[in-house]
Formats: structure tokens, sequence, C-alpha cells
């Protein structure tokens, strides 16, 4: 068994030293803080026969110890040898060094038995954090855990129950069409989403079955983007700056089987956003809003962004920008917390290739993946400012 102590500015940097040294098996035996330091003591190989073995050794040699000084008390000389030559100095001396190993020995069995019970959930939490979960969430899917278990089963186990937690809508939109408004906040990719499904249900059901209509006369050029997309796919796109042009447009298109509506983005704080949003509820026809969610957004805006439209009057989301995201957590934990259906994920420019509709496992697959590459460059981070020291 290799045993070793290790020192850095805090617990995550020390044991980000530990793994970049000794691997992900080894094991924590202490942590203390050393002049504004952290100490951790770390072992790898580590055997539980060891233990006992250092435990039986122990034992025999403090036995060894009590005879022999009762010995000495007897018999008075300079240096009592024993056990054939050896002296009662080198005795006291590899009793130390069993006593030594038998604390660290016994540290790390208190530590596998928290691994085993509390430690177990503690590493599964970690784990759920870093994947950018809310701590009610984390705790809410720890708590369903059993207390003991093998942590790699239990983390799958975790995974699983996230994934049922996830709503989505299956591809209804493109099998049945209806009537689709998009909304959300500016530069989320709205329109672009817009022309990815008007394409997809025009190459499935024929171009004459789709319809466009577009609501934004804020954004400069956002007309002529969508125009662009419905020539090039020979659909009509009708432009509706207020309730009365809106409703007479739903009218002129009332036999297509889809009409999509692209509404202008905007700040959340924006009140025009929600009374935009109220305007397509108010013109009689059953529109079904979805709000177009950003994964490189903050949790806070996108919280934000829900919380102004109120998620019962939402018929679902959209996901866009998987490609260029560094996180997926906080996103995964709105939808959960929000029971918000997810229609598409888009992850890219392309159209329309570049959306499918959304599947619960590959979310959280790709959740993990972005988890564990950041991990990943964080310990290269680790070992590369550990191998410099090392170097000066």
């Amino acid at each position: 068994m290799k045993i070793k102590r290790f020192f850095d500015k805090d617990s995550r940097s020390a044991m980000l030293q530990v793994r970049a040294e000794m691997g992900p098996d080894a094991v924590i035996l202490s942590s203390k803080n050393i002049n504004g330091q952290v100490e951790l003591v770390a072992a790898m190989d580590f055997d539980e026969q060891e233990l006992r073995t250092a435990e039986q050794q122990a034992y025999t040699a403090d036995q060894a110890t009590t005879r022999t000084r009762a010995a000495v008390a007897d018999e008075p000389v300079s240096v009592a040898s024993v056990n054939g030559g050896a002296t009662l100095e080198d005795l006291q001396k590899e009793l130390g060094n069993l006593r030594g190993l038998l604390e660290g020995e016994l540290a790390q069995l208190a530590w596998r038995e928290m691994a085993e019970r509390p430690s177990v959930k503690a590493a599964l939490l970690s784990r759920l954090n870093q994947l950018g979960l809310s701590r009610p969430l984390c705790n809410a899917v720890v708590d369903k855990m059993p207390s003991r278990g093998e942590l790699e089963q239990l983390w799958k186990a975790c995974l699983e129950l996230l994934t049922r937690r996830i709503q989505v809508t299956g591809d209804a939109l493109l099998n049945e069409g209806g009537i689709i408004a998009l909304v959300g906040s500016t530069g989320v990719g709205k329109t672009t989403t817009i022309a990815k499904l008007a394409a997809r249900f025009a190459m499935r059901h024929g171009h004459r079955e789709v319809g466009l209509i577009t609501t934004d006369c804020f954004r400069i050029g956002g007309q002529e983007q969508l125009e662009t997309f419905a020539d090039y796919l020979g659909i009509p796109m009708i432009v509706a700056t207020d309730g009365q042009q809106l409703q007479a447009a739903l009218e002129q298109l009332a036999n297509r089987k889809l009409v999509l509506i692209d509404t202008a983005g905007m700040s959340q704080r924006d009140v025009r956003l929600l009374q935009q949003f109220q305007t397509l509820k108010s013109v009689g026809f059953p529109i079904d809003a979805y709000v177009v969610l950003s994964a490189t957004a903050q949790t806070g805006s996108l919280n934000e962004v829900v919380k102004v439209f109120g998620r019962s009057a939402l018929a679902g989301a959209m996901i866009t920008k998987t490609d260029e995201c560094s996180e997926l957590g906080g996103l995964i934990d709105l939808l959960i917390k929000s029971n918000l259906k997810v229609g598409y994920v888009s992850s890219g420019q392309k159209v329309p290739e570049d959306i499918a509709p959304a599947r619960a496992e590959n979310l959280l697959e790709k959740a993990v993946s972005l988890m564990e590459e950041s991990t990943r460059q964080d310990e290269a981070k680790s070992a590369g400012r550990v191998q410099k020291r090392a170097v000066v």
C-alpha cells in the first residue's frame, strides 16, 4: 500500500492532485487544514487484510513491550536484548511504526464505512452538482437511492431516474401539424428553428401543407430572413404586426396543416414580450406556444423566460445551440422543475439537418459527456500545475 500527503490551497485542488498522481482508485485517509492549506493523506492499493495483519502485529508488539518492560524492572541493564538480539529501543521504534500504520488503516476503515453509507450519497450529490443540477433536485434524486452499493451502479440509477423525469413530445408536431408559435428572448434561434421545422414538414407532407407568419417587426432583417426561407421552400409567409392582422393571416392559412408563427425576440424583462404572448392567446385560434431555450444561456435567464410566460400557458419548449454549450444540467433542471415537454433539439445552423425530436436519454448523455470533458480539463490543468511546481 502506498500512502502520500498532498498539500494545496483548497480541498478540490488537493483532490485533483491525488487523482492526477495516484489515479481514480486512490482513497483519502485524512484531511485537515495546516497554515491556510489543505493537507490530504491518500493511499492506493489498499487491502483490508493489511489492516488485520497490522492489528495483530501491533497487539503482539504491544504485549512484547509489556513483558520486556517487566523484565527490565526486575533486572536493570543499559540496553535490554529481546527476540534474538533486538534491543528494547528497536522494539519500541517498530511498535511506533506499527501504531502509525494501524492509525492510518483505522482511518481508512472509517472512510470506507462513510463511502458505503453517507459518502456514496455524497459522491452522487457531487456528480449531480457537477452536472449543473440545482441542490433541491440533486437531493430529491439521491434520496431515492439506497445508502449502500457500488457507486457506478447507483450513478447509472440516478441518470435513469432523471431520464424518466424529462418529458418529451416525440415527433407529434411534424406528424400531425397544428398552429405553432415560437416565443423567447433575442438571439435564441427562433427563426432558424422555424425554418428547419417548415423544411422538415414540407419534405414529409408537401410544401402546400405549410404556412409561415411573422410578428417580428422590431429586428432589422428578421422578416427578410424568414421570407428568404419561405421563397426557398415555396411556401407563403405573411407579416402580422398586431392582433387583427394575426387573426386575418391565420384565416388565410386555415387550409394548411402546419402554420408556424415567428415572434419578435426581446429581453425577458421587456414587458412587450409578455404583451406579444398575450396577443397570440387572444385571436381565437388554438395556438400552441413553445418557448425556445438556448443551451448556452445562463440558468437564471432561462428561469426568468419561463416565468414570464407561465409554465401552464406553454405547450412545451424547443432547445437550441446544444453544439455550443459547456453544460446542460441547468437547462435539464428547469425542464424537470417546470414540467415542460421538449419538442425538438437543434444542434447547428444547417437547414433542415440540424434538428431532431427530443430524446430524454440523449439530453442526459450529452450533459454527462460535457461534465466529464470539463472534469478532464480541470484534471489536466491541475496536473500541469503540479508538474510546473515540481520543475521549479
